[in-house]
């Protein structure tokens, strides 16, 4: 289940660094407008990872939180200006060029990246969150992969953008190798368990869902509001 688990958060920081490296790089609305197809999706990825986490790993849950919750509470700010950007963009008047929405996104993207970034170099070197070599490291390192990764996205640079996911991928899964796991007993298993074998498939239709919603949309379709 701690694979189910890695693969739910390495999920989440694929996609959302779509959404945080996109808004970092962006040069106006029509960048953004690259990322509907996959925006908002990823934050069922999350929901669906910190689910599993509280049901099969109760006291991991607790005890990552508040040990991460610096980084963690500077990461969701970032989630939380990058959506709301995005979302009053859509309806600016202004389909090119860079406005203070965009500048707003872009703080919001880096604040995410770094916040996530000291959150795993935090998870890694265990204990309660301070900075140190490490945590800056990461920070600053998932920050600029974000960076590249948003650009090969916007750049439609394939291959590139393939290397940062396994990057981002396997960062994800050498942050999880060093907690000690502490699975909730077999009576709490036994609730879990059936939800969490139907998880990854309802979190996959959930993406394919946003995706077929925002198919359409592209820079030079995307209806601008009156």
């Amino acid at each position: 289940m701690t694979f189910l688990l890695a693969l739910l958060f390495g999920g989440y920081f694929v996609l959302g660094g779509l959404d945080y490296g996109v808004a970092l790089v962006s040069r106006g609305r029509a960048d953004l407008d690259r990322v509907a197809p996959v925006f908002l999706g990823n934050e069922v990825w999350l929901v669906g990872a910190v689910g599993l986490l509280f049901g099969a790993y109760p006291l991991n849950e607790g005890e990552l939180l508040s040990q991460q919750r610096v980084p963690v509470g500077v990461a969701l700010l970032g989630v939380i200006l990058v959506t709301a950007a995005y979302g009053l963009r859509l309806f600016r008047r202004t389909p090119g060029g860079v406005g203070l929405l965009d500048g707003v996104a872009r703080i919001g993207g880096a604040l995410a990246l770094i916040g996530w970034g000291a959150a795993l170099g935090g998870i890694w070197q265990g204990g309660t969150f301070h900075v140190t070599a490490v945590t800056g490291a990461c920070a600053l390192g998932l920050l600029a992969l974000g960076g590249l990764h948003g650009w090969a996205f916007v750049s439609r640079r394939w291959a590139i953008l393939g290397g940062t996911s396994v990057v981002i991928l396997a960062l994800t899964f050498a942050a999880g190798s060093a907690v000690d796991w502490h699975v909730a007993d077999s009576a709490t298993l036994d609730l879990v368990r059936p939800a969490a074998y139907a998880l990854l498939p309802l979190v996959l239709l959930a993406q394919a869902a946003t995706w077929w919603m925002f198919r359409t949309r592209h820079p030079r379709q995307a209806p601008v509001a009156s």
